[in-house]
């Protein structure tokens, strides 16, 4: 009797032992599936790359993905900002690269913020106002590069964690087609106080004031409108071209690195970080659940069918996608996936290897070489 009570003892400790293991695994999902949805929603993420070393023409850096790639960059310091160029010299430890210019100083830095954006101010892309286009939910701040009564304006719409710096990046070529551009912002970034710092809805409340900026251009005179989606730029492009009462001025869109398809990005988000497949169906499930998604942060939650433009047919008006397939956030088969589905309505520019919306930084000629020859096949 005493074995057998033993043996019924050792039993039941297997079993809590194997329940309660059961518990924390699955408490572990759901916290990473949190984490992923906040990570996919967030505006608060940024890159800080370890300074080691500088002088006058050149820095180097701690490599990572970022201080390793390839292009032009414009790193942030407290004291100034500095232009990056090439790459002189390299181990499996540091990244040399060229300062190509350089405002402030140097002097004790030892972080600085890497971005997208190749320049210090809007200034070195045109003469350009200041102007405040009113969005659903108060100002929204906006640079506008050319006159009002033009016929044809461009919309330039910057990515989430990004801002009107990362977007004005495509304005050299709308100016060369002639074009009047607006770079705006939008609910949640750092230039507006409408839903500042709030987790982004993935364009699904953000069109709405991309669409403001629509009924601005054609009130001065746009006939025709372009718009330049970034990343999730482009996400808000696609639905403003599907929903805006001024749709039908809407002549083409522009697609840099697009979020066609929010799902598939997630799904490969998880992948990426070597997340359980669960971690990410549930990630998915806190965006677009009612009550879940107010733990990712979002007023609303996202409806996913309505960001997935890989369904045939659903796209309508003429589309240049710019991607590479370097890219680690948004993977290259989405967009192929977008083209296949767009029909001949898409037109796919193939950009040198480059990371997520840094097609521009690494060849600049070649984007806008592609914008040109596109904009004179729907002029």
């Amino acid at each position: 009797m005493i074995a057998k009570g033993k043996h019924m003892g050792s039993g039941l400790l297997v079993w809590l032992t194997a329940v309660t293991s059961l518990i924390v695994a699955a408490g572990l999902v759901l916290v990473l599936g949190v984490v992923l949805a906040r990570k996919a929603a967030s505006w608060k993420i940024r890159r800080d790359e370890g300074v080691l070393a500088y002088d006058d023409t050149t820095i180097t850096f701690k490599r990572t993905p970022e201080s390793a790639h390839p292009g032009t960059f414009v790193v942030h310091f407290p004291n100034g900002a500095a232009q990056v160029g090439d790459i002189v010299d390299s181990d499996g430890r540091r990244i040399t690269r060229t300062i190509i210019r350089q405002r402030g100083s140097l002097a004790g830095v030892r972080t600085v913020r890497w971005e997208g954006e190749t320049h210090f101010s809007p200034d070195e892309m045109g003469e350009h106002s200041e102007i405040t286009i009113q969005g659903p939910l108060g100002p929204c701040p906006a640079w506008q590069f050319g006159p009002d009564g033009v016929d044809t304006w461009s919309i330039h719409i910057h990515g989430i964690r990004a801002d009107r710096h990362n977007a004005v990046r495509s304005v050299p070529a709308a100016a060369a087609a002639g074009h009047t551009s607006l770079v705006v912002s939008y609910r949640g970034d750092a230039d507006t106080q409408a839903a500042r710092g709030r987790a982004a809805s993935l364009g699904t409340s953000e069109w709405a004031d991309v669409d403001a900026a629509v009924k601005y251009a054609v009130a001065r005179g746009a006939r025709r409108v372009f718009l330049f989606g970034w990343s999730m730029g482009a996400s808000i492009a696609l639905l403003v071209a599907e929903r805006s009462e001024h749709r039908n001025s809407v002549a083409g869109l522009v697609l840099i690195s697009p979020a066609s398809d929010w799902r598939g990005i997630i799904a490969h988000g998880a992948a990426r970080r070597r997340l359980p497949v669960t971690a990410g169906l549930l990630g998915h499930l806190m965006l677009s659940n009612r009550y879940l998604s107010q733990l990712a942060g979002l007023t609303s939650p996202a409806n996913f069918q309505d960001l997935d433009w890989t369904v045939p047919g659903r796209l309508s008006i003429p589309t240049l996608v710019i991607h590479s397939p370097g890219d680690r956030t948004v993977p290259f088969t989405i967009t192929k996936q977008f083209v296949e589905a767009g029909g001949d309505k898409v037109t796919l520019y193939t950009a040198p290897d480059a990371d997520h919306s840094w097609e521009y930084n690494v060849d600049p000629d070649g984007f806008d070489a592609a914008v040109a020859s596109w904009l004179a096949t729907v002029a």
